[in-house]
């Protein structure tokens, strides 16, 4: 099971990264076709509100690389931080491997509608479904709340063992 989640791991975080470096190439590929003011950012209707400088098409990717960098870090200290819970080891390694879980999916959410989704809107200059963030937003919280939930769950079925 473990190999399986580590697995799982390593794919999120390429797929995560590799979205992030496609819209970066992408952006160097149509940089001199964009003209110098673009639309960057939406209302809530989807339609652009912000026109500026084409250097703000930054904004999304940098908002991106901020929760890559954010998740990762967080998974790296999840492995190192003691909870304190009274929880068996194996229910400890539970726990951790949600977490894990939850933030290899945020950061591809992250990736995916930052560095996918709103980098293609901006370089085609084309309005944004506003259905897609109200879809992503939703999941994340599904997620969140599937994570709490297991995390009680496990905490729960893995009592510290008794010495």
């Amino acid at each position: 099971m473990r190999k399986i989640m580590k697995t799982m791991h390593i794919t999120l975080t390429v797929i995560s990264w590799e979205i992030f470096m496609v819209s970066l190439m992408r952006i160097a590929l149509v940089w001199n076709a964009l003209s110098d003011k673009i639309g960057v950012h939406f209302a809530s209707n989807g339609e652009f509100d912000v026109m500026d400088s084409k250097n703000y098409i930054a904004y999304p990717c940098l908002i991106s690389i901020v929760a890559l960098v954010l998740c990762e870090i967080s998974i790296l200290l999840s492995k190192k931080i003691k909870t304190g819970m009274k929880i068996s080891e194996k229910g400890d390694i539970k726990i951790r491997t949600a977490l894990e879980m939850f933030l290899d999916i945020f950061k591809l959410a992250f990736s995916f509608f930052f560095s996918g989704i709103w980098i293609d809107c901006v370089i085609r200059q084309h309005p944004l479904n506003t259905n897609i963030p109200v879809a992503i937003m939703l999941t994340m919280f599904f997620i969140f709340f599937v994570f709490i939930i297991a995390a009680i769950l496990i905490k729960t079925n893995n009592p510290p063992e008794q010495e």
